[in-house]
C-alpha cells in the first residue's frame, strides 16, 4: 500500500516522465496472440494508460485494473476515446472474475509488485485455454554518453542511499532462459523472450520528476533525499543540462495449454 500511495501521489510526474513502450513490443504480442472485437483482455496495473492504447486499437474489450485514484483519473483522460475499456480502481487481489475469462492478460512494469506464486497462478486461472500472458517491463540504465556525469551520480548514490544502488547490468538474451523458467513453473507453455532497447533524454527538471516516481527514492529520509536530488540536479546542469537514460525492455510471452 505504501508503494501504491507513492505512485498515486506522483501521478502527474509518472505520466510525464515514464517512457512509452516500443512499437515492436506490441507487434510481437499481437503476433503471438491475435486480438479482435471478440477478444477479452485484462491489464494488471494500468497506471495512466501508457500501455493500453495499442491494445485497445485492436477493438478488444479491455478490463484495466488500477487502484490509484489519481493514476486512474489520468488514464480516463488519455483513453477517453475508447468505448471498449472498463477501468476499475482495484488491485488484482480485489478483482472478482470468472475463471477462464480472458484471451490475454498483460502487465507493463507492474507485475513485480505481486508475490510470484500468487500472481502467476491467478493469471493462469483467469486465462481461457490457449490464452496468453504477456509480462513486460523497462529497466533504466545510466547515461552512456556522459561518463563523468554517470560517475558523479554513482558517487551521490553511494553517499546518500546506504551505499548506492549497485552497478547497473542491462538485461541480455542470456537472461531469457532464467526469466522464461518462471511462467513454466506454473504450467505455462510455448514461452518466448524478447528484448528491446530505447533511450530518452531528460532535462534536469524532468529527471527530478522521474526520480519522484521511484518509491525507493521517496522513502529515503528527507535530508538524504534532498541531498541526493540536489546533487543529481546540479551534476546534470554542470554536464550540459541533459541526461540520457538508456532503457532495456524485456517481454516474456507464454500460453495456458489448450484443453485436451
Amino acid at each position: 500500500m505504501e508503494f501504491q500511495r507513492n505512485f498515486d501521489n506522483q501521478a502527474a510526474n509518472y505520466d510525464a516522465a515514464r517512457p512509452e513502450y516500443p512499437g515492436k513490443l506490441y507487434e510481437d504480442i499481437l503476433r503471438y496472440q491475435f486480438l479482435n472485437r471478440e477478444s477479452r483482455v485484462l491489464e494488471i496495473g494500468l497506471g495512466t494508460g501508457k500501455a493500453s492504447g495499442p491494445v485497445l486499437d485492436t477493438g478488444c474489450r479491455l478490463v484495466g485494473l488500477e487502484p490509484g485514484g489519481n493514476l486512474a483519473a489520468l488514464a480516463r483522460q488519455r483513453l477517453a476515446g475508447y468505448g471498449t475499456l472498463t477501468l476499475l480502481e482495484q488491485t488484482l487481489q480485489e478483482y472478482e472474475s470468472p475463471a477462464s475469462a480472458f484471451d490475454l492478460v498483460y502487465a507493463a512494469t507492474a507485475f513485480h509488485w505481486l508475490p510470484e506464486e500468487y500472481g502467476y497462478q491467478r493469471v493462469y486461472d483467469l486465462l481461457r485455454p490457449g490464452g496468453t500472458f504477456a509480462r513486460f517491463a523497462y529497466h533504466a540504465g545510466p547515461d552512456r554518453k556522459r561518463r563523468a556525469l554517470t560517475e558523479e551520480v554513482y558517487e551521490l548514490y553511494r553517499r546518500h542511499m546506504n551505499g548506492g544502488r549497485g552497478e547497473y547490468r542491462p538485461l541480455s538474451p542470456a537472461d531469457g532462459e532464467r526469466l522464461l523458467a518462471i511462467p513454466q513453473r506454473y504450467g505455462f507453455v510455448e514461452p518466448e523472450f524478447h528484448l528491446y532497447e530505447m533511450e530518452k533524454d531528460f532535462t534536469a527538471e524532468e529527471y527530478m520528476a522521474l526520480l519522484q516516481t521511484y518509491p525507493d527514492h521517496m522513502n529515503l529520509p528527507a535530508s538524504s533525499r534532498d541531498q541526493l536530488f540536489q546533487g543529481i540536479y546540479q551534476a546534470i546542469q554542470r554536464h550540459g543540462g541533459v541526461m540520457t537514460v538508456y532503457y532495456t525492455v524485456d517481454l516474456e510471452l507464454a500460453r495456458k495449454p489448450e484443453k485436451r
